[in-house]
């Protein structure tokens, strides 16, 4: 091991074999230890210094006492841009170096009271920050303070505008997006989410002018213009407890700002299939069309209009052999062909080898036709729902061959 070239001068050799040592699990070194003699070691010295000592650990990978170095200089009294410094690399060590965005959404909160304290310029431009990398509780707070403090800044007008369209507060998200039009006239962007606030609070006016400015023909000449689009897939937040933060489901686009789901979410927390969502203009990754083509993912922002709430079901079992998925498959295609909505979820739980089927019953359609539906399209897959067979009326045992058209073979 190694003393770093990037190392202030005069820092210990011993101290930074210390550091090197935590990187170590059979190690007997405390990083907390460690850390309070690397602060020691800082303390009365240049920022330069301590701006050298964060690099080093940061390219060591020693998060264990960086972090805790990191904690001790936000607390000291530090030029401004040194604290915007640490700042930065404390909430970016969490979310980047330790892969914990709780943990990151933690840290950021936390700074939001002194951040405040160091005014509104410093405020503001930890906000953007946090917005950059969707942190977007302290990016709220942080932003609304400084917004407030200084109306005129029209980045943070701009900041402001997205704060409050992620909150689904469509009238202030308006008002901010229109105060930077007016000093901005050709922001794209800012045409762009007015349209989305203007169509949130179905201001269909505000939502053509809007669109139209950014060059959109829309059907008809007042009212809704919703019509249905291309296919679109859609990044839905996931239900809490869900293995991922967010799931990808396919939608129908009806205007710019929404669609109209039509996959089934494994983990529906803002909308489920046949309700209609916001959505969001920058994509937020690809994925493969219809033809492999690559299509954008728009993120959902929020409901629009009533739920259908239908309800929904999910079929699930052993997968014995490899063929049992195919079969899976056709029986989802079966069910979408006679008009039941259908989706293969098989291994979205973790459990890559239970078959797991979702089924939704639409308006105007019976739970026991679900179940004879699903019976007539699973054949003899190994496949259970007591809630279905509940549903419909039916005895928990049940078993599919009774419900089939042709009876049990």
């Amino acid at each position: 091991m190694s003393t770093l070239p990037a190392l202030p001068p005069g820092f210990p050799g011993v101290l930074w074999r210390r550091v090197e040592a935590t990187l170590h699990p059979t190690s007997d070194e405390h990083p907390s230890d460690v850390a309070d003699e690397v602060v020691r070691w800082i303390e009365g010295r240049s920022p330069e210094d301590l701006g050298a000592v964060l690099d080093a650990l940061r390219s060591a990978g020693a998060y264990a006492v960086s972090l805790e170095v990191l904690e001790a200089a936000w607390n000291a009294e530090l030029p401004l841009d040194l604290h915007g410094r640490v700042a930065e690399d404390w909430i970016g060590t969490v979310l980047h170096g330790v892969g914990d965005r709780a943990g990151a959404e933690v840290v950021a909160q936390h700074l939001v009271s002194r951040a405040q304290a160091l005014g509104p310029a410093f405020a503001g431009d930890l906000g953007h920050l946090c917005l950059e990398w969707d942190l977007n509780g302290a990016a709220d707070a942080l932003v609304r303070f400084a917004a407030a403090a200084l109306p005129g800044d029209t980045a943070l007008q701009f900041a402001l505008g997205v704060v409050c369209k992620l909150a689904g507060e469509w009238s202030e998200s308006a008002a901010a997006f229109e105060a930077v039009l007016r000093q901005r006239p050709d922001e794209r962007s800012a045409w762009w989410s007015l349209g989305i606030a203007r169509t949130a609070l179905s201001d269909w006016a505000g939502a053509r002018a809007a669109w139209q400015a950014l060059g959109f023909t829309l059907p008809g000449d007042a009212g809704d213009f919703a019509s249905a689009g291309a296919p679109t897939p859609v990044r839905l937040p996931a239900a809490p407890g869900a293995p991922a933060r967010y799931e990808v489901v396919w939608g129908r686009r009806l205007c710019p700002a929404r669609v109209r789901l039509e996959g089934l979410p494994r983990f529906p927390h803002l909308a489920d299939h046949g309700d209609v969502v916001l959505v969001d203009g920058v994509a937020v990754g690809e994925t493969a069309g219809a033809e492999g083509q690559p299509v954008a993912i728009l993120p959902a922002l929020a409901p629009w209009g009533a739920a259908r709430g239908w309800p929904r079901f999910m079929v699930a079992g052993p997968q014995r052999a490899h063929t049992d998925r195919d079969a899976l498959q056709r029986a989802v295609a079966r069910l979408h062909g006679e008009g039941w909505p259908a989706a293969d979820w098989t291994g979205l739980d973790g459990a890559p080898h239970t078959l797991a089927l979702g089924l939704i019953v639409p308006s105007g359609r019976t739970a026991g036709a679900a179940a004879s539906a699903l019976a007539a399209a699973i054949g003899d897959l190994p496949l259970q729902c007591p809630a279905l067979l509940q549903a419909a009326g039916l005895p928990p045992e049940t078993q599919w061959a009774t419900l089939r058209p042709e009876g049990p073979a």
